[in-house]
């Protein structure tokens, strides 16, 4: 009857140990698992958040643009300028000329600064540094006579990270737009096209501003 005892005991202390040896390794399974959903969910936040700041920045950028173009009086004009850039790409320059509110950002500007330029520069590493110029004529009349390569002009960066900022101009009388304002045509509607870097669908928006001609 001992011996029998004996035996029993090893094989249900065996039995605990394989039971043991499992429950671990489902537990490691299982930890694993929950670490990798909680890198994968962290990861994928991030992304979001990428996203979402990205899509907040473009926004803002969007509407600053607008809120430029309707501060546009009857006193106010566009012009649109641009330079070869090399590699079949142009460095454009938009001006809003007398228009005193445009990209002010509550800043009290000197009244002999009356050119506000929407500057789009391709970089060497072919990314877009956008920003605006706040310019006399003496200064733009300078940069331009360089081909805008000297600005000596205060400058606001809007938007980092642009890899396309294109502009387009509709001419009403042959219903079509324009890449650029040559030409005797009028035009109250400029198109934006804007990518920023990551992106791969470019952004599109018009506006409409006061022409007095």
């Amino acid at each position: 009857m001992m011996k029998r005892s004996v035996a029993a005991n090893r094989k249900t202390r065996a039995f605990t140990l394989l039971e043991m040896m499992l429950s671990v390794a489902v537990f490691t399974l299982l930890m694993t698992a929950a670490f990798a959903l909680v890198g994968t969910s962290t990861e994928l936040m991030t992304e979001v958040s990428e996203v979402q700041n990205e899509s907040a920045l473009r926004m803002r950028f969007i509407e600053t643009c607008r809120k430029a173009f309707e501060s546009m009086t009857d006193k106010s004009s566009v012009e649109f300028h641009y330079v070869d850039g090399g590699s079949g790409q142009f460095n454009t320059y938009l001006s809003l000329v007398d228009t005193p509110e445009a990209f002010d950002f509550g800043m009290n500007r000197f009244d002999e600064i009356n050119r506000v330029v929407i500057a789009a520069e391709i970089q060497r590493d072919g990314s877009i540094r956008s920003g605006v110029y706040y310019m006399t004529e003496a200064d733009f009349e300078e940069a331009r006579q360089t081909d805008f390569t000297t600005i000596n002009a205060p400058y606001i960066e809007l938007l980092p990270g642009m890899r396309q900022l294109t502009w387009r101009f509709y001419d009403s009388q042959a219903r079509t737009w324009r890449q650029t304002l040559d030409g005797n045509f009028s035009t109250s509607l400029i198109e934006l096209t804007i990518r920023t870097d990551g992106s791969s669908v470019p952004f599109r928006s018009v506006f409409w501003y006061l022409n007095k001609t």
